[in-house]
């Protein structure tokens, strides 16, 4: 039975994504008790004091820090994470637990404002009862949420995220290497490469650390970067040999391709 007012628990409170989510928890009137280097609740006394306890670690340091708090949750009581991979992370929490478990990836960082409008992504691991109230307290504060297999999460993610760093990395380095004047850039930016250039500048507030992890821990990386780089060792073949009726043949394909995106992009909206 879950108490009407549960108590949140996040170990790494002072982090940049727990500051946030224990924000978000507050507002709810749920009481929200942290633990973090130098704070007056050690990570074991938050687990014993908690009913719903959230990891907010960086991956790193999270199996150690679960293998010391996990086994000290009671089986009705329940445990989740916001680790941008979740294959490894959920086996772990499993492993470690006789409680209820639930993989949690905010598919957005600190500097939003509010959940309203931004996905999440949950993964069950063990037991029904706190995933449908966690799920439930996500949606009403306006949250979108889904509910995927953490194997499946870290495949999608592999493209979501890997691919598409790897993208924004390369681009900005190459943008850099050729020396052009950047106001010029701007300038003569279509819509679209101008929200391009936007993506890359926003990577000065980001932390190089975790995007590291997010390239390199997630099984199904190579995968995604090997199926990209053939395609684009192929595209540019193509363009090399002036090759029109080939590179018609593919845009067209594409093409076909976008028109069941955009179709998928309404019906999630």
């Amino acid at each position: 039975m879950i108490p009407q007012r549960p108590v949140i628990g996040i170990i790494g409170g002072r982090g940049r994504m727990g500051r946030w989510f224990r924000n978000l928890l507050e507002k709810a009137g749920l009481e929200v008790i942290i633990s973090d280097i130098d704070t007056p609740l050690s990570s074991k006394e938050v687990a014993h004091q908690s009913d719903f306890l959230i990891f907010s670690l960086p991956m790193d340091v999270f199996p150690e820090v679960v293998q010391e708090t996990a086994p000290l949750i009671p089986e009705h009581k329940a445990i989740t994470d916001l680790c941008s991979l979740k294959e490894r992370q959920v086996a772990c929490m499993l492993e470690n637990s006789k409680c209820q478990v639930i993989g949690t990836h905010p598919l957005f960082g600190p500097a939003e404002k509010d959940i309203k409008g931004r996905r999440v992504a949950l993964c069950p691991g063990r037991g029904r009862e706190w995933l449908k109230w966690w799920r439930d307290l996500l949606s009403r504060h306006g949250a979108i949420v889904t509910d995927v297999s953490p194997s499946e999460h870290d495949r999608i993610m592999a493209w979501v995220q890997a691919l598409n760093h790897f993208i924004l990395l390369s681009l900005g380095k190459a943008l850099e290497d050729e020396g052009m004047d950047l106001q010029h850039v701007a300038a003569l930016s279509t819509p679209s490469f101008e929200r391009q250039m936007e993506i890359v500048g926003r990577l000065c507030k980001q932390d190089p650390g975790l995007y590291s992890k997010i390239q390199m821990a997630n099984p199904y990386t190579d995968r995604a970067l090997a199926s990209f780089m053939e395609h684009g060792s192929k595209l540019m073949d193509i363009i090399h040999a002036k090759d029109k009726e080939e590179f018609i043949t593919i845009f067209e394909e594409v093409q076909k391709f976008g028109k069941i995106l955009l179709q998928t992009s309404k019906k999630k909206s």
